[in-house]
């Protein structure tokens, strides 16, 4: 791991170089733009939470663990950690066969392994791609967000969950072609890499993610648009494949100064964007948990030195709809069902922000049933409010 990580810092040290070598002109034939931001985040929970990296990438709220009557899981937890500082090398070049060229490479601290602590700090890859362009079409040939991670319609919110579980989260290794135009469409093939479906392997099925998606609108203003998910994943090898689809649908308006977003999706087997999702088996037959969540978030400028935000999500679990004997997902497919409200508020001036937010996030633990339903009687919700105070320096 630390070799991997050496050769990716040697990478951006050498492309660093490069791009200082060059002379200005008006139109490079190459040239690298670097961009990043250094962001600490102060963090206080009032309740243990599933988390990755000590805390920061906070999820839900641990259910009861009671030990002589006493849910320990209810302890406060304090953090400071400054591992999502952030750097990006956006690279252009001369033209393909008559279509323009540009890349990126970006990585942060972040890590790649779950909570373990040996890997916190650790330099990873986020982003690596190269995109090819003409007026009709794009595309892009790497690393990249999920196609259901809308990069136009995404929740703002200073944590760094950006809305996990309520929302899709995942970067995935692709093939993607975008038309342009006031109607688009997007269609990706892609496989799994840091972010993999829970006990199965796409790779393994011979074949990869599919996913097509029609956008209507402009990107800088109102837009809107749905699109469908097919996944093939393999359990074990000699065992068949188990099937899914997701479905998404999601705009972004404006409401005066007010820019509002909504996106809702429904879907199978979704462990592997961050769903409270998974798979069981029943009489030897691999089965689909189906899984139900969608948010909301309004956001805008008090003025030029002060922004505000609201962000609200909820996820339903739907459970199996038959008698499940084996059980693999996200969470465990342990939470029936969950919320969460998110206000924030933040001061900036030139490349400095600094921010506050709270999110009280409740979830609804259960167990499944005997028919494949999620079962909670008996058990209680439980809560967790996050105090958040965020600085982060854009360059």
């Amino acid at each position: 791991m630390r070799k991997q990580h050496s050769v990716l810092l040697i990478l951006l040290l050498g492309l660093a170089y490069y791009s200082y070598g060059q002379t200005t002109e008006v139109t490079p034939t190459f040239g690298v733009k670097w961009t990043g931001f250094v962001k600490t985040d102060y963090m206080f929970d009032t309740r243990q939470t599933i988390n990755s990296r000590e805390g920061h990438f906070a999820i839900l709220p641990a259910r009861e663990n009671l030990v002589n009557g006493e849910d320990v899981n209810d302890q406060t937890n304090f953090n400071i950690l400054s591992i999502q500082t952030r750097l990006k090398a956006g690279i252009t070049g001369p033209d393909f066969f008559g279509m323009k060229t540009s890349g990126a490479i970006e990585a942060d601290f972040f890590g790649n392994s779950g909570t373990g602590l040996d890997d916190v700090n650790g330099f990873r890859l986020r982003h690596a791609f190269v995109q090819l362009s003409n007026d009709k079409v794009e595309i892009l040939m790497g690393q990249f967000w999920h196609p259901m991670f809308i990069t136009s319609v995404f929740p703002d919110v200073y944590s760094f969950n950006t809305g996990v579980p309520f929302a899709p989260f995942s970067r995935n290794p692709q093939l993607r072609l975008t038309t342009k135009g006031n109607v688009r469409f997007i269609g990706a093939l892609f496989t799994e890499r840091d972010f993999a479906t829970r006990g199965a392997s796409v790779s393994q099925a011979g074949m990869p993610q599919l996913h097509a998606q029609l956008q209507i609108g402009s990107v800088a203003n109102s837009l809107g648009g749905f699109g469908v998910n097919f996944k093939s994943a393999r359990p074990a090898l000699g065992a068949e494949n188990i099937t899914s689809t997701a479905f998404i649908g999601y705009f972004r308006t404006q409401l005066g100064k007010t820019t509002w977003k909504a996106e809702a999706i429904y879907g199978q087997n979704m462990s592997d964007i961050l769903q409270i999702s998974g798979f069981g088996t029943a009489n030897g037959d691999y089965v689909n948990n189906d899984t139900f969540t969608a948010w909301t978030e309004f956001n805008a400028d008090f003025s030029e030195t002060m922004e505000w935000g609201f962000f609200g999500g909820y996820t339903k679990n739907g459970g199996y709809g038959e008698a499940i004997t084996y059980t693999n997902g996200f969470l465990g497919n342990s939470v029936e069902s969950a919320f969460r409200v998110s206000p924030r508020i933040g001061w900036k001036s030139g490349k400095m922000k600094i921010g506050i937010e709270g999110e009280f996030t409740s979830a609804q633990y259960g167990s499944i049933d005997a028919n494949g339903d999620m079962n909670t009687t008996g058990v209680d919700a439980v809560h967790n409010f996050r105090l958040l105070t965020t600085a982060i320096y854009n360059f």
